[in-house]
C-alpha cells in the first residue's frame, strides 16, 4: 500500500493506492499504516480518478491540485554518519577534533549512533513544496536519506524519501550549533508516498540518488546504494526509543551518503530532485528565508 495526499491550498485529502487503483482514505494515514501492519482492512472510500504519473510529472500543479508531504509526522529524528564516505568527507572540514580523531571519525566508530532532533510537522513539507536555507547560512545542503515511519515501539510501517537539508556553515563552526543547522522552517522534506515494507522489499537493496538543478543545468548528482550502510535501521531504532517515549507515526531519517564537495551549495531558485528505488522521486524548489 501506497499513502499520499493532495491539496488545493486549503482542503487537505488522503488517498492510498492499493493494487494500482487509487481510493480515497477513510482514516489518518497513521492509523491506516497501523491497521495494514496488523492484517486488519484499511478504510477506504471510493475509487477515484487520478492519474499519479501525471500529477507528478506536472509543474507540482495539476487541476487546482497538488501534492503535500504524506502525513503529519508528531517527531522527526535524523541519525547522521551510518555510511563510510559520510565520515570521509565530513572528515575533510575543519571541524571539532577529539584525541587527535574528527568527532565524525569517532562516532562512526563508536558503538553508540549520533541521533538528533530533527523537527515537527510544521517544519516539513512534501513534493513541490519549497525546502529552505537559513538567511543566516552560505553553505546549506540537502541530505538525501531513507525515511522510515515508526510506531511507539519502535516497529517499521512505512518508508518514505526524506531531506535532511541542512546548514553545513553553522555544524562546522561548532558542533553545539547543530540545533540551529538542522531545525528551522521548511528544513525537511517528506514523500511523496509512505509506502508499506512488503511494496519495498529489502530496504538494503535500494539506490537513493539525488540531482541538484540550477537553470537549465545539473549542477550535481550523485547516488549509493543502502547495502552500505554500517549502521542498519534496525539499530538505529533501537537508540532511538532507548529510554525516549516516541510516538506512533515519528518519522526518522536514517542517515546520508550523498554529499556535494564544495564550493556546491543551494541557492534561491534551485531544484532538488531526489529518488529512492520503490519510493518515487521527491523534487522541491528552494528558496532563501528573509529574501
Amino acid at each position: 500500500m501506497r499513502i499520499f495526499r493532495l491539496t488545493n491550498g486549503g482542503w487537505v485529502g488522503n488517498f492510498a493506492i492499493v493494487s494500482n487503483r487509487v481510493y480515497v482514505l477513510l482514516s489518518d494515514p497513521v492509523t491506516a499504516l497501523k491497521l495494514y501492519s496488523e492484517g486488519r482492512d484499511v478504510p477506504l472510500g471510493p475509487e477515484v480518478n487520478v492519474n499519479i504519473d501525471e500529477l507528478l510529472a506536472r509543474d507540482y500543479t495539476y487541476k487546482g491540485l497538488r501534492f503535500t508531504k504524506p502525513y503529519d509526522p508528531p517527531e522527526v529524528w535524523g541519525s547522521g554518519i551510518v555510511y563510510e564516505v559520510a565520515r570521509a568527507r565530513y572528515s575533510e572540514e575543519d571541524v571539532a577534533m577529539i584525541r587527535g580523531r574528527t568527532i565524525y571519525e569517532l562516532v562512526y566508530d563508536a558503538e553508540r549512533p549520533e541521533i538528533f532532533f530533527k523537527g515537527t510537522a510544521n517544519r516539513c513539507v512534501g513534493h513541490g513544496e519549497p525546502i529552505a536555507i537559513r538567511s543566516d547560512s552560505e553553505w546549506t545542503l540537502p541530505e538525501p536519506e531513507l525515511g522510515v515511519v515508526i510506531d511507539s515501539g519502535g516497529r517499521i510501517l512505512a518508508y518514505t524519501i526524506s531531506d535532511d537539508v541542512s546548514a553545513r556553515d553553522l555544524e562546522a563552526q561548532n558542533p553545539l550549533y547543530l540545533p540551529q543547522s538542522k531545525i528551522y522552517n521548511n528544513s525537511c522534506a517528506i514523500g511523496p508516498f509512505l509506502v508499506t515494507p512488503d511494496e519495498v522489499g529489502n530496504p538494503y537493496d535500494l539506490t537513493i540518488s539525488m540531482r541538484i538543478i540550477r537553470g537549465s543545468s545539473v549542477i550535481f548528482e550523485g547516488s549509493i546504494s543502502t547495502s552500505r550502510m554500517r549502521r542498519r535501521v534496525e539499530e538505529q531504532i533501537r537508540y532511538l526509543i532507548r529510554d525516549n517515549a516516541v510516538p506512533d507515526g515519528t518519522l526518522l531519517s536514517t542517515g546520508t551518503a550523498i554529499i556535494p564537495p564544495r564550493p556546491i551549495t543551494l541557492m534561491h531558485g534551485d531544484v532538488v530532485e531526489i529518488s529512492i528505488t520503490g519510493l518515487g522521486t521527491q523534487r522541491t524548489p528552494v528558496i532563501k528565508l528573509g529574501k
